[in-house]
């Protein structure tokens, strides 16, 4: 009974019930309200990202449409021609200035019947429509493109003619300017024996100067014969040549002068046996220029001296010497350029042409001034070895 009436007497009224639960409730509330506020914020940040992820692509958007109208642009006015193959080989793309260069129509076209208009000089010039072309193929990535770069060379193509063709006259210039030289010095001996002639010589001289002139004339012919086969592309007559024999024959081209001059040729030779490879008319050429050279660098009394000798039995040494007056300090370094002369007279094509010889049969050639007086040539050339021959050192 006592519990009986302690819980008729705890029972709550209405009232107190709402008053009891109104505390959660309100906390319920205010949480609900919290997290609604948050949930707001987060949708509202959450929208602003979006808005402003959808101008930022709509920015990129506009940012590419523009570029691809610049590069659109570019291609357009690019110098050179831009052609897009597919996968197929066909063109896809061309700008104006591909257009203009290989002729319509281009899109469309396989590459193989653009080609076909024109043809190939050579690897990687293409003529077309009178122009050349120069054609790079360069793949595009993975997806079997291929982007084709056509440049314009055909003022280029023709300056580098110009520029061959006036380097082929300037060597013909060079060549008839070094053929000139050659045949001076016999052509002068043959005019200086004609003169002889005049006077009332016996028989004998007589007969002499003709066979003089003869050799003279028939030298002037080789020279001449071997300088038509360079200009035509041949190459030379080559074979063994005396070094003896050579300086023999270069001193009796000069003969003449010499005489004239009363000029005094001290000689000493290697002997008949050392030979090189090479042109034996242009090497007496060479020889002549330099006893020539000698000649008229020296006084009133020419005094020379034509030394030859064999060093370790693969160099042939020749040394033109006189005892004139020398060569200028200042000239040594530059006496074998061609058209510089330390005489007013002077072509300066006779040393250069001496130079080139040597040069081109494998030889050096060197000036210096004696100690006693005046200059002195060297030359050393490579000796062409001879089968069951023994060379000696002298």
């Amino acid at each position: 009974m006592e519990a009986i009436n302690n819980s008729i007497c705890d029972v709550s009224t209405p009232a107190d019930i709402l008053s009891r639960a109104e505390g959660p409730l309100m906390r319920a509330e205010q949480a609900l309200e919290t997290t609604h506020a948050m949930m707001a914020g987060q949708i509202a940040g959450l929208t602003a990202e979006l808005e402003a992820a959808r101008l930022a692509r709509r920015e990129e958007h506009a940012e590419r449409g523009r570029l691809l109208t610049r590069l659109a642009s570019l291609l357009d006015a690019l110098p050179g021609g831009v052609v897009i193959l597919d996968a197929d080989g066909q063109i896809s793309e061309a700008n104006p200035q591909a257009a203009r260069l290989l002729g319509e129509p281009l899109e469309g076209q396989t590459w193989a019947a653009v080609e076909a208009r024109g043809h190939y000089t050579d690897g990687d010039t293409l003529e077309i429509h009178g122009r050349r072309l120069s054609v790079e193929a360069t793949r595009l990535g993975d997806n079997g493109e291929t982007v084709i770069l056509l440049s314009d060379i055909t003022r280029q193509h023709t300056l580098q003619d110009e520029a061959s063709r006036k380097q082929r006259l300037a060597a013909l210039g060079e060549m008839a300017a070094r053929l000139a030289h050659q045949i001076r010095t016999p052509l002068s001996s043959t005019l200086l024996y004609l003169t002889l002639m005049e006077s009332d010589l016996p028989r004998d001289q007589r007969q002499a100067i003709c066979a003089d002139v003869r050799e003279q004339l028939q030298h002037m012919e080789a020279l001449i014969t071997s300088m038509l086969g360079f200009v035509k592309g041949g190459g030379k007559v080559t074979g063994p040549v005396g070094v003896q024999a050579a300086i023999a024959d270069a001193l009796s081209t000069c003969t003449a002068d010499l005489e004239s001059r009363h000029a005094v040729v001290d000689i000493e030779s290697c002997g008949p046996e050392p030979h090189l490879e090479g042109c034996h008319d242009e090497l007496v050429a060479a020889f002549s220029n330099l006893i020539t050279n000698a000649l008229e660098a020296s006084g009133a009394k020419p005094n020379i001296s034509i030394h030859s000798r064999i060093r370790n039995n693969r160099l042939v040494v020749i040394q033109v010497a006189d005892r004139g007056r020398g060569i200028p300090g200042d000239a040594i370094e530059r006496i074998f350029d061609p058209f510089y002369t330390t005489r007013a007279a002077g072509n300066g094509l006779g040393l250069a042409v001496v130079a080139s010889t040597i040069t081109q049969h494998g030889g050096t050639i060197r000036a210096a001034n004696r100690p006693g007086g005046g200059a002195e040539f060297t030359i050393l050339l490579p000796i062409k070895p001879l089968p069951n021959v023994e060379k000696g050192v002298l």
